[in-house]
C-alpha cells in the first residue's frame, strides 16, 4: 500500500483535498440555505435565535396588509374536517412558514369572516405560541335560515392580538358578538385542529393571528398592535380549554 500511495503523483492529492472541500462546501451552504428558508422547523428556529438571526415579523397597515382571500366558518369548517392529522399537520407547518416569512409564500392562508360571539379572553403568557398581547375565543354564530336566529356553529376561533398592551382584552366581554372580515380584525389563520365530539359533531378549532395595526375593542378605547419578535414554536393548542 505504502509503493502505491508513492506512485501517486503530487497533484493527485492536492485534487483529492479540492474534491472534499468543494463537497463539505456544498453540504454547508445547502444546510445554510435549508436552515433559513424552513424557519418553521423548531431546530431551525433555534439555530437561527442562536445566531442571532429570527425572522423579522412585518408590521401591517390596512394598505400593506397581506391579500389573503375570506372564508367563513361552514367553508373552513367543510374544507378541513376531512383532513386526517398528517394532512393538517403539513397544512399548520405550511401556515407557520407563511408567517414566519412575513407570507413570502401564502398557501392555506385565509381571513376568517362571518359572525362570531365571544366566549373568553385572556392575556397570552410565555407558555404560548406568542408571549406578548392576548387572545380572544370566539364561537361561530349562523343563521341556518331566513326564519331562524344566529345559532352556535361547530367553528371556535382564537384569534392572537400581539400587542404590548395586554389588558386590553378587558374590552372583550362574553356574549359580545363580532362581525369579522378583512378590515378591521385582519385575522389570519395561523392552526387548524380538530376536536372529536361524542356525537360526531367535530369541531373545527381555529387559530388566527390579527395582522391589523391598530383596534378597537367594543369596551375599550383603541389599542396598537405590534408584531412579535419570536414566537414559541413548541407551543400547544388550542390556546383556550376545550368542552
Amino acid at each position: 500500500m505504502e509503493q502505491l500511495a508513492s506512485r501517486r503523483p503530487p497533484w493527485f492529492w492536492w485534487l483529492l483535498a479540492l474534491i472534499l472541500a468543494s463537497c463539505f462546501s456544498i453540504l454547508c451552504w445547502s444546510l445554510c440555505i435549508s436552515i433559513f428558508n424552513n424557519p418553521e422547523v423548531p431546530r431551525n428556529y433555534e439555530i437561527l435565535r442562536k445566531l442571532g438571526r429570527l425572522p423579522e415579523h412585518r408590521a401591517y397597515t390596512s394598505q400593506t396588509a397581506p391579500k389573503h382571500p375570506t372564508a367563513s366558518a361552514a367553508v373552513l369548517r367543510k374544507s378541513y374536517l376531512e383532513f386526517s392529522n398528517d394532512e393538517l399537520t403539513v397544512v399548520n407547518n405550511s401556515l407557520m412558514h407563511s408567517y414566519l416569512t412575513n407570507f413570502r409564500e401564502a398557501t392555506f392562508c385565509t381571513y376568517l369572516q362571518g359572525t362570531y360571539k365571544v366566549t373568553g379572553a385572556r392575556k397570552l403568557t410565555e407558555e404560548d405560541i406568542i408571549s406578548g398581547g392576548f387572545a380572544v375565543q370566539l364561537r361561530s354564530m349562523i343563521q341556518p335560515d331566513e326564519y331562524s336566529e344566529l345559532a352556535p356553529y361547530p367553528v371556535i376561533a382564537e384569534i392572537i392580538f400581539p400587542t404590548p398592551y395586554a389588558d386590553s382584552y378587558k374590552g372583550f366581554h362574553v356574549g359580545d358578538m363580532l362581525e369579522l372580515d378583512i378590515t378591521p380584525h385582519f385575522a389570519s389563520l395561523l392552526h387548524i385542529e380538530k376536536l372529536e365530539q361524542d356525537d360526531d359533531d367535530t369541531i373545527i378549532v381555529i387559530t388566527a393571528v390579527s395582522l391589523a395595526s391598530r383596534l378597537r375593542p367594543p369596551h375599550e378605547g383603541p389599542f396598537d398592535l405590534v408584531p412579535p419578535k419570536e414566537v414559541k414554536l413548541g407551543a400547544t393548542y388550542p390556546l383556550f380549554p376545550q368542552p
